[in-house]
């Protein structure tokens, strides 16, 4: 969630195995960009607006962080497994 400038969570941490689909939902009342930070990288518009899916996968193990361009905060780490 993105409101009033505040994100929720905020460097949470989760897990994920290679090729999982990952699913984060997301409600904002700003507009940004999600980045996963991932082998493939992934790119999402965020949208004002409510009950936004995003959804892909990690094709190579390690720590991945999802972070908001504009208001540059991660949002959290997905420890991917083999």
């Amino acid at each position: 969630t993105i409101a009033n400038g505040q994100v929720t969570p905020t460097n949470a941490t989760l897990w994920a195995k290679v090729n999982e689909q990952i699913t984060l939902r997301i409600t904002s009342d700003v507009t940004d960009e999600l980045h996963v930070h991932s082998v493939p990288d992934h790119k999402f518009e965020i949208a004002a607006a409510p009950n936004q899916t995003f959804q892909f996968s990690v094709d190579v193990p390690g720590n991945v962080d999802v972070e908001l361009h504009h208001l540059k905060r991660t949002i959290a780490t997905i420890q991917v497994q083999p």
